[in-house]
């Protein structure tokens, strides 16, 4: 619980924060990527190590000023194999922009929030996690026009879950992802 009172401590600045920035953002997100995840058997100390494929979208609200831009998001991804009933996301980024050009912008950023991932293991047993993460991200944001960019970007999920039930635990690694994003920018005078 300490945990994520911290995280939403935190994504209250950064809200707090946005107020006082020079344009407001809002985006949508088409992603991919994978997730890694170690099985192992307690009791006879066997590790697989397993990519499990992920395809999702999110929504970001935030705010932008000259060289940084802040944002809140939230992503559900479809995992690859069927026992997975879904992956979560949660948090809050920061991003460093470096303006290239009137055309194109580079970001370089950091983040940070609460994962939650649920699944049925093949005894059957279903399985709930959920914990802390922080990352790191980058990538290109294209302008598309004075209120609207395009971006293209890569994100790392920086993990540490761990679920032990009847003798098999599951830890939850990483999580890498690319994705396209839409973003609306306006002003809130």
């Amino acid at each position: 619980m300490k945990k994520k009172l911290k995280v939403i401590v935190t994504s209250l600045a950064f809200v707090a924060t946005s107020a006082m920035a020079g344009e407001s953002l809002i985006g949508v997100e088409g992603s991919f990527g994978s997730m890694n995840v170690d099985t192992q058997d307690t009791v006879t100390n066997v590790t697989v190590n397993n990519d499990v494929g992920l395809i999702g979208g999110g929504v970001k609200i935030g705010a932008q000023g000259d060289e940084y831009r802040i944002f809140l998001n939230a992503n559900y991804y479809y995992p690859s194999e069927t026992n997975y009933d879904y992956v979560t996301t949660y948090g809050a980024e920061i991003d460093y922009l470096v303006n290239v050009s009137d055309v194109f912008n580079i970001f370089l950023g950091v983040n940070g929030g609460i994962a939650n991932i649920k699944l049925t293991d093949a005894a059957n047993v279903s399985r709930t996690s959920s914990d802390n993460y922080i990352g790191g991200s980058g990538g290109i944001n294209l302008h598309l026009g004075d209120s609207v960019d395009f971006e293209l970007g890569g994100r790392l999920l920086l993990l540490d879950i761990n679920n032990l039930k009847n003798n098999v635990k599951y830890t939850f690694n990483t999580i890498v992802t690319g994705y396209a994003s839409i973003i609306y920018k306006y002003q809130m005078d």
